[in-house]
């Protein structure tokens, strides 16, 4: 007698891993130059499944620029290399999140009201504080890379990359959307459930603690505090957070991880 046999829980793990690798494909999509689909549908659902992966995705840019830097080491001088290195980061992520961090700061440093500042935001053009505040964003992290080590590049550029990547997915777990519904970074903010948060945070423990030790924990505890106190600043000021303010979180914990790196 032949038994029947129940392919439901096979399914249901085939469908497991394709949302696991759709959404490990759209996260390397948002954050890099990498090309997504047409036909990709941004939901918050769809967003919030991505999402978890951004420290994956941050942990393998910092790998890539490991390597670039080990290339460009065999050819020019350290400050030609860490400007290099800079740019390479830019051509990774096309620049997308210090567009972000000039709109945010023009916005919070013209706007009075949360109504002033969310339509700043909007607005294509920057001032001259906010070309001033990037400019020194990439200058503190040339003079960063300048402080290090050859053995410390690789840590520095991963828990770079992987704790400023997850510092968004906190900004956006447990952040108000400042918006109206409808808006292109509202997937973003609440497609971001606790479920989604607890994964990224147990991803993010095991590349930080895999590449970073218990230095590199600490460090991702400084930049979950330092989070938290953004996050505060923005829902007074904002009302809530955008996908502006979630591409400057980024943009600031580089920074911060980089100059925590040269202290702890």
């Amino acid at each position: 007698m032949t038994l029947p046999v129940s392919t439901g829980s096979n399914n249901t793990d085939r469908d497991v891993r394709l949302m696991t690798v759709d959404g490990l494909w759209r996260a390397i999509g948002v954050l890099t130059v990498y090309p997504l689909r047409e036909t990709e549908s941004w939901t918050p659902e769809t967003v919030g499944s991505a999402m978890v992966f951004y420290p994956l995705v941050g942990t393998l840019i910092g790998i890539s620029l490991w390597v670039l830097y080990v290339l460009l080491s065999a050819l020019f001088a350290p400050p030609i290399v860490h400007v290099l290195l800079l740019a390479g980061l830019v051509l990774i992520t096309g620049g997308l999140h210090l567009n972000s961090l000039a709109n945010t700061v023009d916005g919070l440093n013209r706007g009075h009201s949360h109504m002033d500042i969310l339509q700043i935001l909007k607005d294509i053009h920057v001032g001259t504080i906010a070309i001033t505040v990037v400019m020194l964003m990439v200058l503190l992290k040339y003079a960063c890379l300048g402080q290090l080590s050859g053995d410390e590049v690789l840590t520095a550029l991963i828990l770079m990359a992987t704790l400023s990547r997850y510092a968004m997915v906190q900004m956006a777990c447990f952040s108000p959307y400042a918006l109206a519904s409808g808006s292109l970074g509202e997937p973003f903010v609440r497609g971001v459930r606790h479920e989604h948060f607890r994964s990224t945070l147990l991803l993010t423990f095991l590349l930080v603690w895999g590449f970073g030790g218990t230095r590199g924990l600490f460090i991702g505890c400084l930049v979950a505090l330092a989070t938290l106190g953004y996050q505060m600043y923005c829902v007074r000021r904002l009302g809530g957070i955008t996908a502006d303010v979630l591409g400057a979180t980024n943009e600031v914990n580089e920074s911060l991880v980089l100059v925590l790196v040269t202290m702890v």
